[in-house]
C-alpha cells in the first residue's frame, strides 16, 4: 500500500510553496493556516504572510495589528495570536530554530499532537503520525472501520509513517483524502491504493467513515451601527481586531437602515441589519477601517456603507 501511495504523491502532488524546500518555519505557518481552511483559500494568505514575515525572527518582532491585518479573512484569529506567541518563544528559548523535538514543540502555544506530528514529519522527515479529517477518511475506508476509533487511527498512521519517508507518506495520505478519497463521491477508480481498500471491496465507501451529527444551526440577529466622520468610523476592539458596534437590540436614537448581511461561523448564522446614525463617542474609538485588522463579518458590514 505504501509504495503505490508514495509513488502517486510524487507524481501528482500539487506544487505548493512550502514543499519547495520544506523549511520548518514555512511548513509550520502553512499547517496553522490550513487548520479549518482549504488549501485554495489559504494559499494567497500564506504567500503574502511569508513575503512580509519570511523568518521566525521577523514574525516574533512583528506588530500584532499588522499580523492580524494580513490574517483578516482567514478567520479563527486565535491561530495567528498563538503563532506569534510561539514564534517569540522559539526566538527566546530555541535561538530562533524550530525545535525538531516533540516535547519542545508540544509546549509551544497552539501546537498539539497533530501540528507537532506534521512539523516533525514534513519539515524534518521524522516518523511521526498525523491524523486530520482527510487522513481519518482514507484510513477508515482502507481498514473498513465504521466506528470512530481515534487510538486505532493514530496507531495505523504511525505504522505507515515508519514504512517509508514520513514526509511523503503523511502528505500523500492528506493529499489523497483531499483530492481522491473525498467525503462525497470518492474517485475510487483512480485511487492508487484501491486494491488495499476494504470499503471499496465491500462497496461501503459512502458509509465509511461514520458521519458525525452536525449541531443544529443557531440563528442570531444583530444590529450593527455605523457612525462615520470624515474618513473614520467609530469602532471597538475585539480580540486584537476592530469591529463596528453591534447590539442584540437597536439602541434608542435616530438610526437609518442602510443594508443587511449574513455571516456563518461554524454552526452559528448571523443575520445583521446595518444602520447608520450617531453613537456616544466616549464608548468607542475613531478608526480608519482600511488601516486596521477587521474580520470577514466587519468587512461585510463595511460593504453596506461603501
Amino acid at each position: 500500500m505504501i509504495q503505490p501511495l508514495v509513488a502517486w504523491f510524487q507524481e501528482s502532488q500539487r506544487p505548493l510553496p512550502w514543499r519547495v524546500s520544506y523549511d520548518p518555519y514555512h511548513v509550520w505557518v502553512s499547517e496553522v493556516m490550513l487548520q479549518q481552511t482549504q488549501v485554495e483559500t489559504a494559499l494567497p494568505y500564506y504567500e503574502r504572510f511569508i513575503q512580509e514575515f519570511p523568518t521566525v525572527e521577523a514574525l516574533a518582532a512583528a506588530d500584532e495589528q499588522r499580523v492580524l491585518t494580513l490574517w483578516a479573512g482567514l478567520g479563527y484569529y486565535r491561530r495567528a495570536k498563538n503563532l506569534m506567541a510561539a514564534a517569540r518563544e522559539v526566538v527566546e528559548k530555541h535561538n530562533g530554530r524550530i525545535p525538531p523535538d516533540y516535547d519542545a514543540l508540544i509546549a509551544l502555544p497552539g501546537i498539539g499532537q497533530y501540528m507537532a506530528g506534521a512539523i516533525l514529519s514534513i519539515a524534518f522527515n521524522k516518523a511521526y503520525p498525523v491524523v486530520d479529517g482527510n487522513v481519518r477518511r482514507v484510513l477508515s475506508r482502507v481498514y473498513g472501520w465504521k466506528d470512530e476509533n481515534p487510538r486505532a487511527l493514530w496507531d495505523a498512521a504511525a505504522r505507515l509513517a515508519q514504512g517509508a519517508e514520513p514526509r511523503f507518506v503523511n502528505q500523500a495520505l492528506m493529499e489523497l483524502g483531499a483530492r481522491v478519497c473525498s467525503f462525497k463521491s470518492p474517485r475510487c477508480l483512480i485511487c492508487p491504493i484501491q486494491s488495499s481498500c476494504i470499503a471499496f471491496r465491500v462497496g461501503m465507501q459512502d458509509q465509511i467513515p461514520s458521519v458525525k451529527k452536525r449541531p443544529a444551526t443557531v440563528r442570531v440577529h444583530l444590529f450593527a451601527v455605523v457612525h462615520k466622520k470624515a474618513d473614520r468610523y467609530l469602532m471597538k476592539p475585539a480580540e486584537g481586531m476592530w469591529e463596528f458596534p453591534m447590539f442584540q437590540e437597536l439602541p434608542q436614537g435616530a438610526f437609518k437602515k442602510i443594508g443587511a448581511c449574513r455571516h456563518t461561523i461554524t454552526h452559528h448564522r448571523f443575520d445583521v441589519s446595518v444602520y447608520e446614525g450617531d453613537l456616544e463617542e466616549a464608548d468607542y474609538v475613531w478608526k480608519d477601517v482600511s488601516a486596521v485588522p477587521i474580520s470577514s463579518l466587519t468587512r461585510k458590514i463595511w460593504g453596506q456603507v461603501t
